[in-house]
């Protein structure tokens, strides 16, 4: 199965006070580093930005080996990048992360690719019921629905997947901890895990 990966960098960052947060560090090494380690094992690992990305910024991405995809849509949140990305890569599927995840490990990969089957279109993970959209992946099979979602300024991934073929793998049959679903979206919670990471 032909499946390619995916980090959303896109975001406005405002929770953050406009700082791209997949550039923040732990231990001298920034979210996105972190991401792509863990994201080696793929063929192609494309970056989402949006048009506030300057060429130079995204040339020095692409120096990092990622394929940069610049988002059609502007500010309708994830779901912007998800689809520009799905249109525009080579494979027929995309593990899907978010550049403020930084705990997104293989073991969370690869329980995903076990339990994948060719007739699905989503498959993700849940806790009590609750999706997790990000740490997922997606099939092209979704563009049809995302784009009538988009024409109608619907802008949830949890209409997306409500809407397609999905299959939710609980996070209670696994080993997993929640913690790898983690994101990091403000000021306060980035000193908190300074804080940790210093103990």
């Amino acid at each position: 199965m032909n499946i390619g990966a995916l980090i959303l960098m896109g975001g406005q960052n405002r929770r953050m006070g406009g700082n791209i947060k997949g550039l923040l560090k732990i231990d001298e090494e920034t979210f996105l580093e972190r991401i792509v380690s863990v994201l080696d094992d793929f063929s192609t690992i494309y970056l989402s930005v949006n048009k506030r990305f300057s060429s130079e910024e995204i040339k020095k991405y692409e120096e990092m080996g990622l394929s940069v995809i610049v988002d059609t849509y502007d500010d309708i949140g994830p779901i912007g990048g998800m689809y520009s990305s799905l249109k525009k890569c080579k494979e027929d599927y995309l593990f899907i992360t978010a550049c403020d995840m930084p705990f997104i490990n293989k073991d969370l990969i690869n329980e995903l690719r076990l339990n994948m089957k060719k007739n699905v279109d989503i498959i993700l993970f849940s806790k009590d019921r609750l999706l997790y959209p990000l740490g997922a992946i997606y099939s092209k099979n979704v563009i049809h629905f995302m784009e009538e979602l988009i024409n109608s300024k619907e802008y949830k991934p949890l209409k997306l997947i409500r809407n397609s073929n999905f299959v939710e793998l609980p996070l209670e049959n696994t080993n997993l901890s929640d913690d790898v679903f983690k994101n990091i979206n403000t000021p306060e919670e980035y000193d908190q895990l300074i804080r940790y990471y210093n103990k």
